[in-house]
């Protein structure tokens, strides 16, 4: 996993950061996090997007939101262009720029654990699409006044959302998962309970009924990840969290995270990373 610096870079100077009509391709999607909340929208491709304990199959138009502080990864499927939109910012971007009330309900939509889907209709997209650019294209320009335009244009889209959403009717409809996909959920809650503690794929085995094989084959084919390195991931991305913002001992952070030695936990940090776990704190701006 390669260090992604950007976001976070980006959030603490600015409050926010966006790509529109991205098409790079990486040779490895990262589990990951960061700080602010994230607004994804799917325009072209064959991918599911892991979201905490969610696994979501995306059609074009399909919009994500939720916080970066979810562990989430996009696992893009590399025989088809795969195209999206996102922006990231943080709340106190636009706390000033509204009403108490009207920010309430704007970061309401940004409460569900595992993020929300809303799908735009063919007819709807355009206009996502142009707040994408708009926001983007004001980005990079700087302009006079430019930060002002972006908060205006985010909120245009935010209001936008928000409608959309109150629609119920017009929001997708729970996806109807597939038993692999219904499984993998199985996996991603038990990891997600069970990070710090030493277990093996047997009892994993045992605690679902489901046989040891199919547990791997089932886990790699849905997040394109094996469930060890989606376990070490979730781990390291847990690290980061506690190595910003606590000042506890390395060696007791391997120890919480269920690492067998601190040597271990530094050589999958830095693995990971990038970086020893040393390091990353010093530096003080992370993935």
């Amino acid at each position: 996993m390669i260090v992604h610096t950007p976001t976070n870079l980006a959030l603490r100077q600015l409050g926010i950061y966006v790509r529109a009509d991205a098409d790079d391709w990486q040779y490895s999607w990262p589990v990951h996090t960061h700080e602010g909340l994230e607004i994804y929208y799917f325009i072209r491709g064959n991918a599911n997007y892991i979201i905490g304990e969610n696994i979501y199959d995306l059609s074009p138009g399909d919009m994500l939101l939720f916080r970066g502080s979810t562990i989430h990864r996009v696992n893009p499927s590399k025989d088809v262009p795969y195209i999206r939109s996102y922006v990231n910012f943080t709340p106190s971007f636009l706390r000033e720029q509204m009403s108490g009330d009207m920010f309430e309900k704007l970061m309401s939509m940004f409460e569900s654990p595992d993020g929300m889907l809303i799908h735009w209709t063919l007819e709807e997209r355009e206009e996502m699409e142009t707040y994408f650019r708009s926001i983007h294209r004001e980005n990079e320009r700087e302009s006079f006044a430019y930060e002002l335009i972006l908060k205006t244009f985010l909120i245009q889209m935010l209001i936008a959302i928000y409608r959309k959403s109150k629609r119920l009717h017009e929001i997708a409809p729970s996806q109807q998962q597939s038993n692999s996909q219904a499984n993998v959920r199985r996996i991603l809650q038990y990891i997600n309970q069970h990070y710090t503690e030493n277990f093996s794929l047997m009892e994993l085995s045992k605690e679902l009924h489901l046989s040891k094989y199919y547990i791997c084959h089932c886990f790699k084919e849905v997040t394109g990840y094996t469930i060890n390195n989606y376990l070490t991931s979730k781990r390291i991305e847990e690290a980061k969290k506690m190595l910003r913002t606590t000042d506890e001992p390395v060696g007791l952070i391997s120890e919480k995270l269920g690492f067998n030695t601190a040597v271990h936990f530094s050589r999958s940090f830095k693995k990971y990373s990038g970086m020893s776990p040393q390091q990353y704190r010093k530096q003080g701006v992370g993935p």
